[in-house]
């Protein structure tokens, strides 16, 4: 069902933040009241999630929020991003993520999203939390 309705010219996407999984059966209910005829909700899974927001928030970044290693290493970012999702079934999607969470650190170091003494608290936090 789930193919069927990927197909349909008639897709919106939304992102929804601060709501239960079990949103979905009252949104779901919402859709099919609003739409009146085989209006369908699917809730995306945690890779292909990951995927979009990574394109999302790349394409919403301000220019003066970038660097230009800042967006090759974000453009890098969301291209493991898509790799991890076409392969999350085979063993490299390990080795993958690794790489991918690897270059997320570069970028944080490299963009002036993150200014450098904001990145030092973070560390600090981390290190007070494996003591």
């Amino acid at each position: 069902m789930a193919s069927e309705m990927l197909q349909r010219d008639d897709l919106s996407v939304y992102v929804v933040a601060g709501v239960p999984k079990s949103f979905k059966k009252k949104l779901q209910k919402f859709v099919e009241k609003e739409s009146k005829s085989d209006g369908d909700v699917m809730l995306l899974d945690e890779e292909m999630t990951d995927w979009v927001l990574a394109r999302v928030q790349g394409e919403k970044r301000r220019s003066h929020e970038q660097t230009p290693a800042s967006s090759a290493l974000w453009r890098a970012y969301r291209a493991l991003s898509a790799a991890r999702y076409h392969l999350q079934d085979q063993p490299i999607e390990k080795e993958i993520r690794g790489l991918r969470d690897h270059i997320e650190r570069l970028w944080r170091d490299t963009s002036p999203l993150f200014p450098a003494d904001q990145d030092q608290e973070e560390g600090d936090e981390e290190l007070e939390e494996v003591s």
